[in-house]
C-alpha cells in the first residue's frame, strides 16, 4: 500500500465520525463535502503519494484534514438512486425542482424565518443556538405554523439556504462548559427586506426606532467645552 492509498482509506473510514463530531458542535456539512486526508512528515512537508505507507508513522508524522466539495454524479432517470433522491425531496414538501425552493416567494421561507423570530423572542434567551434550533425547536413547531416544512429534510434545507443567502446570520459565543467548543448561534438578519416582509414589516425600515428629543445643549457642544 502506498501513501495515496492509505490517505484514501483513512478518509473513507473517518468520513462519518468526522461529520458526526462537526454536527455535535453546530457545523452541518452538506453531503457533497468530503474529508481529504494528507499525511505529513514531522516538519509538515507532504509525504510523496507514491511512497510506501511505511514511510509515514503516526508517532512522528502528522495528519492534515481538509474538507472539499466533491461533484455528484448525474443520475439517470429511472435508476434506483434517482428514485430514492426524488422521494426524499418530495417528502420534504418542496418541489423536486430545488430551484423552486430557492425562490424567496416560496412560503417555506416565511415559515422558517417566523419560527426563528419566535425563538429569538423567548423569555430569558439572549441567543439562539444553531443546533438547538435545528434539532429541537423546528421539529417542535406546530404543524399549522409550518405547513410547508413538515419534515426534518425540508426544515434543514431551507435553514441552510437561509444561511447561504444571509437571511440568517451565524455567529460564535464562548461556551463556559467547554471552552474548546464555542457555541454556534444564529439570528435573523432583520435589515434584509425579505426578512422584514416575512415578519409582516413590509415598508418599515427603521425596525421600530423613533428618535427622542433630549433637553439641553447638543452633545457635541458639551464635548468641545470639556476639551478646552
Amino acid at each position: 500500500m502506498n501513501v495515496k492509498e492509505l490517505e484514501s482509506q483513512i478518509a473513507r473510514i473517518s468520513r462519518d465520525p468526522l461529520r458526526d463530531i462537526l454536527n455535535q458542535v453546530g457545523f452541518n456539512l452538506p453531503e457533497h463535502w468530503q474529508p481529504r486526508i494528507s499525511l505529513l512528515k514531522s516538519n509538515r512537508r507532504k509525504v510523496r503519494s507514491n511512497a510506501s505507507a511505511e514511510n509515514w508513522s503516526p508517532q512522528t508524522g502528522r495528519i492534515e484534514i481538509q474538507f472539499e466539495s466533491v461533484p455528484q454524479p448525474e443520475k439517470q432517470p429511472g435508476d434506483a438512486h434517482s428514485r430514492k433522491a426524488e422521494f426524499t425531496v418530495q417528502s420534504g414538501d418542496f418541489p423536486a425542482d430545488t430551484s423552486a425552493a430557492n425562490d424567496l416567494a416560496h412560503p417555506g421561507w416565511a415559515e422558517l424565518l417566523r419560527a426563528l423570530d419566535r425563538a429569538e423572542a423567548r423569555p430569558g434567551w439572549s441567543f439562539v443556538p444553531l443546533k438547538k434550533f435545528r434539532d429541537e425547536i423546528l421539529p417542535a413547531e406546530r404543524p399549522e405554523d409550518m405547513p410547508n416544512l413538515r419534515t426534518a429534510e425540508a426544515q434543514r434545507h431551507f435553514l441552510q439556504l437561509a444561511i447561504e443567502k444571509r437571511l440568517v446570520l451565524v455567529g460564535k459565543l464562548p461556551n463556559p462548559k467547554a471552552p474548546q467548543f464555542p457555541v454556534t448561534t444564529i439570528r435573523l438578519n432583520r435589515l434584509m427586506p425579505e426578512v422584514a416582509a416575512a415578519l409582516g414589516q413590509r415598508g418599515s425600515t427603521d425596525l421600530g426606532f423613533s428618535p427622542i428629543e433630549i433637553r439641553g445643549e447638543p452633545l457635541s457642544a458639551t464635548i468641545l467645552r470639556e476639551r478646552r
